[in-house]
């Protein structure tokens, strides 16, 4: 639904009244935000109205005398058809003066809706699954997340790499999948499969040997990457190098900064960086 925003000096009941004068039924208030204008933060009341809101604000902001938005389909920045659009915010002041302000961007590769360095009290989403979950996700989220299979796991994966860890995870999930990681008890490395099996408390799992490997990578725990490496027949560490290769690519193409950088510090530390034609091998020179 398209939302009307009212600045928060003005009463909840002379701004319904007023919407319900230019045709716009309010439902509900969907809370309070501030978003930055050329004149500065101001901080809004929110609606979630039933009508169309092009043009509301320019008739409400002078029955109220004070700044009005109004954002629905209208006030897309962008083309769609993309899948990586802006959705803006059309602010109106007493005096006639106006501007559109984007409070949100939306990616549909990821089906992200982020909200801009322009606004303080937007939560940023993200579906799976056809569920929207509120970012960041807490840990029984993920969980139920982790239910629906891998592609809805790899799905939050992606998003981290683009927006940030502490974006997308809340910090007491990744405290307590910390010490689930911590839980680890064994680890048995079958070369011929090519899978792990992982003993974690009292549950088993299986994971791709390419897979846990390059997650020790990312993870700083080259020990026990160079462990594997150096038990693995020489066709697998050939398999392994490649992923790692390949990884590599991928982070760069993708401008994923942490990854790459942790690619190239495991490198250095095993001996790896020449024979992968990794970027980072020894000390860049100052210009």
């Amino acid at each position: 639904m398209p939302w009307v925003g009212v600045a928060e000096e003005v009463s909840g009941e002379e701004a319904r009244e007023a919407m319900m004068g230019v045709g716009l039924f309010p439902k509900k208030v969907v809370g309070t935000i501030e978003i930055k204008t050329g004149r500065g933060w101001v901080k809004f009341r929110v609606y979630e109205v039933e009508g169309s809101v092009e043009g509301a604000a320019e008739l409400l902001a002078p029955r109220v005398n004070a700044p009005v938005f109004e954002s629905g389909r209208h006030l897309i920045l962008g083309e769609a058809s993309a899948r990586l659009w802006d959705e803006g915010a059309k602010i109106v002041f007493p005096d006639g003066a106006s501007e559109v302000v984007p409070i949100f961007t939306f990616d549909g590769f990821l089906d992200v809706r982020m909200p801009t360095d322009n606004v303080k009290g937007l939560k940023a989403t993200i579906v799976v699954g056809g569920r929207t979950y509120e970012l960041p996700l807490k840990l029984s989220d993920l969980v139920e997340i982790y239910s629906m299979g891998r592609k809805a796991l790899e799905k939050v994966e992606k998003a981290a790499s683009v927006y940030g860890l502490e974006k997308v995870i809340s910090r007491d999930a990744l405290e307590e999948l910390k010490k689930r990681r911590e839980r680890i008890v064994k680890v048995e490395v079958d070369y011929e499969t090519g899978f792990v099996l992982i003993l974690e408390g009292d549950r088993i799992r299986t994971a791709p040997l390419k897979n846990f490997f390059l997650d020790l990578i990312h993870e700083g725990k080259v020990e026990r990457a160079k462990e594997i490496l150096e038990g693995a027949p020489e066709q697998v560490r050939r398999e392994l190098l490649e992923a790692l290769k390949e990884d590599y690519e991928a982070s760069r193409a993708m401008a994923l900064k942490e990854r790459q950088r942790a690619i190239e510090k495991a490198a250095r530390k095993l001996g790896l960086a020449e024979e992968l034609g990794l970027e980072g091998d020894g000390p860049r020179s100052s210009a």
